[in-house]
């Protein structure tokens, strides 16, 4: 069996606003920039840099960030990341070229690095590991609750705009998430943490390569990476070249995205508790073919709305199974260390994988005439990665 478990935390009011307002600025954020840099006039090779770039730093020093937090404490790293990231995002508005844009959409990354896997292992103090995914799921469901309201927002702010699609249509969003990024990063000092583990000060990343159930994981999450991410640097092209969509209508979408996922990540995890982690996580991965898809059929915004529903389901199944995964591997003292190797794994993947999106697609197939085979690519490679998660090891039980 796994060492005896602390009792938890009991959730409190704080613990729920951090994850409220920190979705609430991340959902805005990263919905949004992307197609700010679209919509500034880069090219598809750009934004496959963009993308890939973005999810490296967002990615890769999470593991040093994850480790920090682990020994010196989690809430001064998300206070620290929330509030730098706002500065970011505030930034993003003083620019109308792609070149600034890009570089400060991936410094946002970086900064908000540093809070993510610290925050999931914030949440892991207040979870056992026979109620695991039901606590989580409970926590995101909130969180997530946040992402609808901002969505809610967003389509409150544009509905009226009358004009086509120019990087000005993003500026108040933007600053919205500016401002809730900054709020999440006071909020969350509110909160409470079971004290820093102060056994050891180094990163001990031996013990992460010593646990194959860990390694297995990272494998898995680095094929799915390269697969997923080709398509990233096509989506913000469709919206804003082939659809020009407006800011409600992509508001709309991502209402019926969170929507689906506020009302089912709760579900899934108590499901996921009876049946385990994997079943889920192979959903998870496999539905994210939807997307590509969708996009390349598109000939219309309600297409995408109507592909969201979908796709907010698989998210759900994306979100709770990532985390309780990851934390049912890993000992009380490695939790944030042991997320942010997942995710720095996927970051590296995704980093190689949507430059060669953008490359492929850029030089090969005519750059923009050339979007819906580089969608039909990633939507065969993220069914083929996605069932290669039946290889994982199941996490429930680690100790037997």
């Amino acid at each position: 069996m796994s060492e005896r478990e602390e009792d938890p935390l009991r959730t409190t009011p704080a613990l729920m606003a951090t994850g409220f307002t920190m979705m609430f600025s991340d959902s805005l954020n990263n919905r949004f920039n992307n197609l700010l840099v679209a919509a500034s006039g880069a090219t598809v090779n750009q934004m496959g840099f963009l993308q890939g770039a973005k999810s490296l730093s967002g990615n890769l020093f999470q593991l040093v960030f994850g480790r920090l937090a682990d020994r010196y404490g989690k809430k001064r790293f998300i206070a620290a990341g929330r509030i730098l990231n706002a500065g970011a995002i505030t930034a993003l508005l003083l620019f109308d070229a792609p070149e600034p844009l890009i570089w400060l959409v991936i410094l946002s990354s970086f900064f908000n690095s540093m809070a993510l896997p610290t925050w999931s292992s914030l949440v892991g103090d207040y979870t056992t590991e026979r109620t695991r995914g039901q606590t989580i799921g409970f926590i995101n469901s909130v969180s997530q609750l946040g992402g609808f309201v901002a969505m809610i927002v967003a389509f409150a702010i544009s509905v009226r705009d009358p004009g086509e699609t120019t990087p000005a249509s993003f500026a108040v969003v933007l600053a919205v998430a500016a401002a809730a990024s900054l709020l999440s990063g006071a909020v969350v000092l509110f909160t409470e943490e079971k004290p820093a583990s102060l056994v050891s000060r180094k990163i001990e990343l031996d013990r992460l390569v010593k646990d194959p159930r860990l390694t297995r994981y990272l494998a898995l999450n680095f094929m799915y990476g390269m697969g997923m991410s080709f398509a990233w640097p096509l989506f913000p092209m469709v919206i804003t070249h082939r659809l020009h969509m407006k800011v409600w209508q992509i508001s709309t979408f991502n209402i019926a995205s969170n929507l689906v996922n506020t009302l089912t990540q709760r579900r899934l995890g108590s499901v996921m508790d009876r049946i385990g982690r994997k079943p889920i996580i192979v959903l998870s991965r496999v539905s994210m073919a939807v997307a590509p898809v969708a996009y390349a059929f598109a000939t219309d915004w309600w297409h995408i709305t109507v592909a969201e529903l979908f796709l907010g389901l698989g998210m759900a199944a994306w979100m709770i199974s990532e985390s309780t995964y990851v934390i049912d591997l890993a000992p009380s003292d490695l939790r944030a260390t042991y997320l942010a190797s997942s995710t720095a794994a996927f970051g590296i993947a995704s980093f190689i994988g949507s430059n060669l999106g953008g490359y492929i697609i850029e030089s090969y197939f005519n750059g923009l005439e050339g979007l819906s085979v580089g969608l039909f690519i990633s939507a065969a490679l993220r069914v083929v990665f996605g069932l290669a998660y039946l290889t994982a090891y199941e996490s429930v039980g680690k100790g037997e």
